[in-house]
């Protein structure tokens, strides 16, 4: 070749699927995956085992609850600690056992009187989160405020029909 005569052009199509294109994506797509692989291990995988942590001690927390709603019927009064509502578990071994499992059973509080009471517990997270219920909780929906506005009832005329808006009617 001869310093006057230029290489011919490649078309876009050989630039595009060329040895040095196709390494370089290659490259790309595998730092891409181990990124993703990396964040999946780091980010993901912590958050889903706090999840579950926190999913098995509410459910516990609600065996619980029911516990002591048992040793209300039985003793007409609701229970201050663990280990007067445990025997009314069909099996009290294995339900502290799996407690400790995934809840801090030294932050385990049983607080009861006559009328209501308080069942705490500590995930064993990182945060360390609290998870309580209480109860029992007052009957019927919520009161409305004695100074609360009435609700706006919609007339038939602004009723949605479905049928697109007059232009020039306020709205």
């Amino acid at each position: 070749m001869t310093p006057d005569e230029a290489p011919a052009p490649q078309t876009w199509k050989e630039r595009l699927f060329s040895p040095r294109a196709l390494a370089t994506t290659a490259a790309g797509l595998a730092l891409g995956l181990a990124a993703a692989a990396v964040g999946w291990r780091v980010w993901l995988v912590p958050i889903q085992k706090t999840a579950e942590l926190r999913a098995a001690t509410v459910a516990d927390v609600m065996t619980l609850y029911d516990l002591e709603q048992a040793y209300k019927r039985a003793h007409g009064t609701y229970a201050s600690g663990l280990d007067a509502i445990l025997p009314f578990s069909s099996d009290p071994a294995a339900l502290k056992a799996r407690m400790a499992r995934h809840l801090d059973l030294t932050t385990l509080a049983v607080i009861g009187g006559a009328d209501k009471f308080r069942i705490e517990a500590n995930v064993l997270d990182a945060a360390r989160t609290l998870v309580r219920v209480s109860a029992p909780s007052p009957a019927g929906p919520p009161a409305r405020p004695a100074n609360a506005l009435p609700l706006a009832v919609p007339a038939a005329a602004d009723a949605d029909t479905g049928a697109p808006l007059a232009p020039g009617n306020g709205r």
